[in-house]
């Protein structure tokens, strides 16, 4: 009897292996997507809607558009024609994307049906709009490259810009709100972090041992610090909310020129690395670690934001694809193990 009921355990021990979680992606395992219909070209910038979705801009054909965590593209027009050279996106107080149209100087809006419109300043300070984030005070704040200004737009489309008196801003790029209240910046230019209260008053911080230089995107850590790109340094920089800066190398040197940047959901930053189409992930400690899509098809990634679950998401601009990176293992779920058949009960007369 004893045999029996151990051979019994052992069929059933050999049925569970069998069926055991397998691993179907690791971590960063790249896929890449394009639109069918051609509509994206040169995407720029990318964020999390609250339809589950992830938008972003494309920059030549001044279009906004959406990709499913499926990886199914929509894009939308203006009818009115005001979106030009569009850059960034991000999810606003309202529900909707609010996005910057560089070229012709507006802040457009699009609902998650793809409804547009845009809103102009009518002081006129707004130039270059590059990047926007929505704020603690539930405005949108953008950074306006052209003229040396950071701006607020509300809700309802009214536009203020800010200047800074120590003249320290000269081509703000990157911004993000901040674990303090505040609006954090950053300037390719001046090779200065800036940070901006609601109230419009600017302080910038620069790195005593010189190692910034061009610096791109920036994004609140889990740390409770900003994070942003030096472009031009390879070098990926952290500051407190005091000011103090701290910069990082990878010793592989497989960092070029990164950009976009963002918290992720596995409790670490990943940026793109534009030059060598490398996406990279940095932990609050410091250490880097970069990704390479073996087909390929990963070219001067720019905007990156997290996505619905453990994964990445990031624009592939000089090849018109959207890219999805893995932050951690994804199981595969296990099927249901089969069952033993119990045996036919014996009847003894």
């Amino acid at each position: 009897m004893l045999g029996r009921a151990l051979r019994f355990a052992v069929i059933v021990a050999v049925i569970a292996l069998t069926y055991a979680t397998v691993a179907i992606a690791a971590v960063g395992d790249i896929t890449t997507f394009i639109d069918p219909a051609g509509n994206v070209s040169e995407p720029e910038d990318i964020t999390s809607g609250p339809d589950g979705n992830l938008w972003f801009t494309s920059f030549s054909n001044g279009r906004v558009g959406f990709i499913t965590p499926q990886g199914a593209i929509s894009t939308f027009t203006d009818p009115a024609g005001n979106v030009d050279f569009p850059v960034g996106i991000t999810g606003g107080p309202d529900g909707a994307l609010w996005f910057t149209s560089s070229q012709n100087k507006r802040i457009g809006r699009v609902t998650t049906d793809g409804a547009i419109t845009t809103f102009t300043d009518p002081a006129g300070n707004v130039d270059g709009p590059f990047e926007i984030v929505t704020g603690p005070d539930g405005n949108l704040w953008f950074t306006s490259g052209f003229n040396s200004r950071i701006g607020r737009i509300t809700p309802a489309g009214a536009i203020t810009t800010f200047t800074d008196p120590a003249s320290n801003i000269i081509r703000p790029f990157g911004i993000t709100a901040g674990p303090d209240g505040n609006v954090w910046f950053t300037d390719f230019r001046s090779n200065r972090v800036g940070r901006i209260t609601t109230a419009g008053v600017i302080t910038t911080f620069d790195d005593p041992a010189g190692n910034l230089d061009g610096l791109g995107g920036i994004a609140t850590g889990p740390d409770g610090n900003l994070w942003f790109a030096s472009t031009n340094t390879n070098r990926i920089g952290r500051i407190t909310t005091a000011g103090d800066i701290t910069t990082f190398t990878d010793p592989a040197g497989n960092v070029e020129s990164p950009l976009g940047i963002t918290a992720g959901p596995d409790g670490n930053l990943w940026f793109t690395s534009i030059n060598n189409g490398r996406i990279g992930r940095i932990t609050t400690g410091g250490d880097i670690t970069t990704f390479t899509d073996p087909e390929g098809n990963v070219a001067l990634p720019r905007g990156i934001t997290s996505g619905p679950g453990i994964d990445v998401w990031f624009a592939s601009t000089n090849n018109d694809r959207i890219g999805r990176i893995a932050t951690t293992v994804v199981p595969e779920p296990s099927p249901t193990p089969p069952q033993p058949v119990p045996a036919a009960p014996r009847f003894t007369g």
